[in-house]
């Protein structure tokens, strides 16, 4: 098992009238999910969170009305307004949070502006804005490495064409994060380019100092987040942005499906936004695990920089030999083939599951010979 992931290039194909595709959806590429391995017991390659009871009990609650009638997202969007201090109006719920950058990259991006993304970055940035006609710029953002602050900023504020510049915190595929003054500066930087300012808070959960609340506060940036690491809800597909104004968020349901996911989704992720003891429960556990498989990467001579989400990005010798090693024993991790600026990296998930974390532990020292 390598990459929980592959981003392939969009086929051209003509259309029943024989017309070509759109020159942008050429461009773009398709995220294509793992294929499915029956060895697998332990997915540890796409930072699955586990979900708390009150969830899966709202969903089975919720099953006949769910299933049988078009889903309302009002009660959800309206305690998660609560949870934030904003006007309901401000908030739209999405299908995870891929949708909701998607939708941050339609009403924000013409044909031919830029998106600041900082590299390595979740493939979806680059997709979604080429499939906008835009294009990405990229500032190198790797592990270990403290954020480069004043790079972005030159950029934002030299680069005329920019559109958008995102920042995500914690950091996927790194675990590194910002701080809220650098947030708040970038945020400001935007401003006074008329960029718009996207923050991906994904695994906001995990780190010890999210800048979400003081964006939030501030109108001044889309904030993302997701249902579907900390809550461990990523199959159901549930996620929402904060935008900056009602207006923003006006635009962003325009740039969507009506129903952008299911009622089952919305009765589970407002039963799990209400469980706080819950989420502070995984949360904890996430981040022993954290630690106790960073720090067996360590003794075994891999390369690992701190992280502050679900996951441990580590270098190693051989990514591809330790992945096939840890398949073979029922464990799924991240390797990256293809990405020049992750050659010899690999990211494992917290399984969030103890027979899981024994598991990873004793795969790790039995593949030593592929670490270091």
């Amino acid at each position: 098992m390598t990459a929980a992931v592959a981003i392939a290039p969009s086929p051209a194909a003509a259309s029943p009238r024989g017309s070509s595709l759109s020159p942008w959806i050429e461009r773009s590429a398709a995220y294509t999910p793992r294929e499915p391995d029956p060895r697998i017991r332990w997915f540890l390659d796409a930072n699955e969170g586990r979900p708390a009871r009150a969830a899966l009990d709202a969903v089975a609650a919720a099953l006949e009305a769910g299933a049988r009638r078009y889903p309302s997202f009002y009660e959800l969007e309206s305690a998660i307004a609560v949870r934030w201090g904003v006007e309901p109006a401000r908030v739209v719920a999405t299908a995870g949070g891929d949708d909701a950058i998607s939708r941050v990259c339609a009403a924000r991006l013409a044909p031919g502006a830029k998106a600041l993304v900082h590299e390595p970055a979740f493939e979806m940035f680059g997709a979604y804005a080429r499939s906008r006609g835009g294009s990405i710029l990229g500032i190198d953002w790797l592990d270990g490495e403290a954020f480069p602050l004043a790079a972005t900023i030159e950029a934002i504020s030299r680069c005329p064409s920019l559109g958008l510049a995102t920042v995500v915190s914690p950091s996927n595929p790194t675990g590194g994060v910002v701080s809220p003054d650098e947030a708040l500066a970038v945020a400001q930087a935007c401003a006074g380019s008329g960029a718009a300012f996207l923050f991906d808070a994904a695994y906001g959960e995990f780190a010890l100092d999210d800048p979400s609340r003081l964006l939030v506060a501030g109108g001044s940036a889309y904030v993302v987040r997701s249902f579907s690491k900390a809550y461990g809800l990523a199959g159901l597909r549930i996620g929402y942005v904060v935008a900056p104004s009602a207006g923003d968020a006006a635009a962003l349901r325009s740039c969507g499906m009506p129903y952008p996911s299911s009622g089952l989704a919305a009765a589970a992720a407002l039963a799990a936004l209400r469980d706080e003891a819950g989420l502070a429960a995984s949360v904890a556990l996430a981040r022993s695990e954290r630690s106790a498989i960073a720090r067996r990467f360590r003794e075994l001579g891999a390369g690992v920089a701190d992280s502050e989400a679900n996951f441990v990005l580590a270098r190693v010798r051989d990514p591809a030999a330790l992945a096939a090693a840890l398949a073979a024993g029922g464990i799924a991790i991240r390797s990256y083939q293809g990405r020049p600026a992750l050659a010899g990296a690999v990211r494992v998930s917290c399984p969030c599951d103890p027979a899981g974390l024994a598991a990873v532990l004793d795969a790790l020292t039995a593949a030593k010979e592929c670490i270091a």
